[in-house]
């Protein structure tokens, strides 16, 4: 029986030691466990790594992350991740936090203060014979990750080697629509959560390629996806919105958007009269933008608009809808369309082992989203106070609020912290408000919140637009989706801006900021 993570790594290595894993430097399964083992033995005999052991990554998405995750956990010390995006001072105390011992980062992020730091490019000149494994426990922490970067008290999440190998074994659900040779693109920071799931664990167990990408450039992308042809693509939704609005747009130039909506819509009557053919004729192109080989689209990191995953559906691709937090190591409920084996359909749920409920809901059936199972991790580490909040009869309390419909689907209406309850005390989801705006082309981005206007509580909106849209080009958009919606949840005053809204690592709008620099003056507010 296999008990920790780096026995599943050798036992999948073992079996599939010819295929080829890192695509971009044409590594195989046995290359990866052998350079694995060399880190290992370089951690052990020059640094001193043991069992218990905090060691640092702070990287971005090279083999030699996944290398070093991977011998890190073999020596039975525990990964703490740090995210790129954060400052030294961050850092700092997240290594102090978790009483760090060693870093491996590439040398752009040597830190000054540091743990001792070695460059985790380094081409290790060790010998893999000499490679021991520790006894890792199935309870033991693997992996360190915060919640937020703050210098404050931020809570950290300790996943142990049980939740990564429940993650592995709930990937196997997917094979069905995920087959081993397929390759997987890797863009995702892998110091995050959804990086770890779909470009280190799931590749793995799954018997497929990793294509890694260290530049978050689109211009990379598409070239990446013409060359390599990837079937598997994952991304937040942010990106999955602009994918969106770029086909809509090109769509709409040759004039051609309209009947493209028809054809789609008719997709299952065109292809049982034999016109098929019109079909891929249509949808062809837009799958060719992603290398014409891509038959999955995976989404999570934040909430995808449900407009965009039909979308996608309707062009022929399945489209994995993730909802997840690294507390629950990651994907705590698929919404993900395809025919298993014996021939059903499956829509959504949870990964084998896990259960999701919808606490005290309404009578919309909006309540608070919570889990069990082992994938949640057994506690925020060293905080007993954070921990009686967030877990109540071995249920873990997301905080996020949601509700399933009649095919078990999750449908996530955003954080409890940021309903708006209007004085009618009626309630406002800014989910899915953001996602009625977002579908008006003039419009990048959106950031909705409860703000107070003449002494009542209103939805406000700020609003990231295209360079050259005006205010009142805007208002006439607001207006008009509006119409769709019930009148209590209109948006009657909003800002806008044609920079970037702030964002997490995580490509989350990060409202509590949008918000203040609203209050800042920051942004061109409609005229009241």
């Amino acid at each position: 029986m296999i008990k920790n993570i780096y026995e599943m790594l050798q036992d999948v290595c073992l079996q599939n030691k010819d295929r080829i894993f890192f695509v971009r430097q044409n590594e195989t399964y046995a290359d990866l466990l052998r350079k694995v083992k060399q880190r290992a033995v370089l951690l052990a005999k020059k640094f001193g790594v043991k069992k218990g052991d905090t060691v640092a990554i702070l990287s971005g998405n090279t083999p030699d992350f996944i290398r070093s995750y991977f011998a890190i956990v073999s020596q039975g010390a525990r990964v703490l991740m740090l995210d790129t995006g954060l400052s030294a001072t961050e850092h700092l105390n997240m290594m102090r936090r978790t009483d760090c011992k060693l870093v491996l980062a590439q040398k752009s992020y040597f830190i000054e203060g540091a743990p001792k730091t070695f460059d985790i490019e380094n081409i290790d000149d060790t010998d893999a014979r000499e490679f021991k494994a520790a006894a890792a426990a199935p309870g033991d922490i693997a992996m360190l990750s915060f919640t937020s970067g703050s210098t404050g008290n931020p809570k950290v999440v300790g996943l142990t080697h049980d939740n990564i190998l429940s993650l592995g074994q709930g990937a196997l659900f997917y094979r069905p629509v995920i087959k081993p040779g397929y390759t997987f693109y890797g863009f995702l920071p892998l110091y995050h959560i959804y990086g770890v799931v779909i470009n280190i664990i799931a590749p793995l167990v799954l018997q497929g390629k990793l294509l890694l990408q260290p530049v978050l450039n689109p211009r990379e992308f598409l070239k990446d996806f013409q060359e390599f042809r990837p079937e598997v693509i994952p991304a937040v939704p942010r990106i999955w919105e602009a994918f969106y609005k770029k086909i809509v747009e090109g769509a709409k130039e040759k004039h051609v958007y309209t009947l493209m909506r028809v054809i789609v819509a008719l997709r299952g009557v065109l292809r049982a009269i034999g016109m098929g053919w019109l079909v891929r004729k249509i949808t062809q192109p837009i799958h060719d933008l992603f290398g014409g080989q891509t038959k999955v689209l995976v989404s999570a990191g934040a909430t995808l608009k449900p407009t965009i995953r039909k979308f996608f559906e309707n062009l022929g691709f399945v489209v994995g809808d993730c909802y997840g937090l690294t507390e629950t190591t990651g994907p705590a409920n698929f919404n993900f369309a395809f025919r298993l084996d014996d021939g059903s359909m499956y829509y959504a749920g949870p990964l084998p082992g896990n259960e999701i409920q919808i606490h005290n809901p309404d009578r919309h059936g909006i309540g608070e989203i919570w889990v069990r199972g082992n994938m949640v991790m057994p506690g925020y580490l060293d905080n007993n106070d954070a921990n009686a909040a967030a877990f109540e009869n071995g249920w873990f309390k997301t905080g996020d609020l949601g509700k399933l419909d009649k095919y078990g689907r999750l449908i996530v209406k955003g954080r409890q912290k940021q309903v708006i309850v209007l004085d009618s005390g009626k309630n406002v989801y800014p989910d899915e408000l953001e996602d009625l705006y977002l579908q008006n082309d003039e419009i990048l981005a959106a950031a909705v919140f409860e703000y107070v206007i003449g002494g009542k509580v209103v939805p406000f909106a700020v609003f990231q637009v295209k360079p050259g849209t005006t205010i009142s080009r805007v208002a006439a958009l607001v207006k008009t989706s509006n119409l769709t919606i019930a009148p209590y949840k209109w948006v009657k005053h909003f800002a806008i801006t044609e920079e970037e809204l702030p964002q997490t690592s995580a490509k989350k709008i990060k409202h509590f900021a949008v918000r203040e620099m609203l209050d800042n003056g920051a942004f061109t507010r409609q005229a009241q």
